[in-house]
């Protein structure tokens, strides 16, 4: 489902904001099945879009690390948000330690329709919305990579997304 926001009107929202009120309505259920969730915003800067909208993007990514450690039950259950500028962009990077995604699909991940989860489960809108919202509606665009990274001592394995969104400048 794709949040519409209240007001047609780009507003100004800040990055902090975005991370916390995602966070919010995921936080629970990382909770309940005993997921970290690290959050480290280095630079809290302005961002000029439909809020709703990024959140909803957020929480699809958020969601999707949330099943695929799940799925495959790593020793370390974690995902790390890291918010910082590079270059002219905000970058939102959210690793997990689901395993990653097999190179062979990386590539259909943000295609409508395209799931590895059961019917059941999944209907392969979700990446494909963060994308259409990323890249239509706040200017940016996301991008995944598999990696490892170092939590708690113990070497993990996941997906990487990354999220450039576009500097608010005053006058703009």
């Amino acid at each position: 489902m794709l949040f519409r926001s209240s007001s047609k009107e780009l507003e100004l929202f800040d990055i902090k904001k975005l991370v916390d009120n995602s966070i919010k309505l995921v936080e629970s259920s990382y909770k309940h099945n005993y997921i970290d969730l690290e959050i480290n915003i280095k630079d809290n800067i302005s961002l000029k879009g439909f809020l709703s909208e990024a959140i909803q993007a957020l929480i699809n990514i958020l969601n999707n690390a949330k099943d695929a450690i799940l799925s495959n039950n790593p020793s370390q259950k974690v995902v790390i948000i890291e918010v910082y500028l590079e270059n002219d962009s905000i970058v939102i990077s959210i690793q997990d330690s689901g395993g990653g995604i097999p190179d062979k699909i990386k590539e259909k991940i943000f295609e409508p329709y395209f799931t590895t989860k059961h019917q059941s489960q999944g209907t392969g809108i979700g990446l494909y919305m963060s994308n259409e919202i990323i890249s239509k509606h706040l200017n940016g665009k996301i991008t995944v990579e598999n990696m490892k990274f170092n939590y708690n001592n113990t070497e993990c394995f996941g997906a990487d997304f990354k999220i450039y969104l576009p500097i608010h400048k005053d006058g703009e």
